[in-house]
């Protein structure tokens, strides 16, 4: 794993699941519900594996998706495009993210 980077949340085509980091927690309920969504149907419309997380340095977020090794059906161009249309769709949310990363966890480990 990068060591620039924080994983908030991540959710699994393949066994159904989702992950929240503990980390966070602090973050409003509805936010953490709307992160969930978000990345759930990521997950989906890719059929693999989508994360949401922060880049440790700048603040800024993050999304990423991929397979596991022996999906050979897995489609990198659809997934790429499905992460540009989360981030065009949800611009304003991680705009906010980025800032409370800011504010409230490097602010607080200074």
């Amino acid at each position: 794993m990068d060591e620039n980077k924080d994983i908030l949340c991540s959710a699994s085509y393949y066994k159904h699941g989702y992950f929240f980091n503990e980390k966070f927690d602090r973050l409003p309920d509805r936010i953490k519900r709307e992160l969930r969504v978000i990345v759930s149907v990521l997950a989906e419309r890719t059929k693999g594996i989508a994360i949401i997380g922060f880049y440790k340095d700048s603040a800024d977020v993050y999304i990423e998706v991929m397979n596991q090794s022996d999906d050979f059906l897995y489609d990198d161009i659809g997934a790429k495009l499905e992460v540009g249309y989360t981030e065009k769709n949800n611009e304003e949310l991680f705009n906010s993210l980025s800032l409370w990363y800011k504010t409230f966890v490097k602010g607080m480990m200074k």
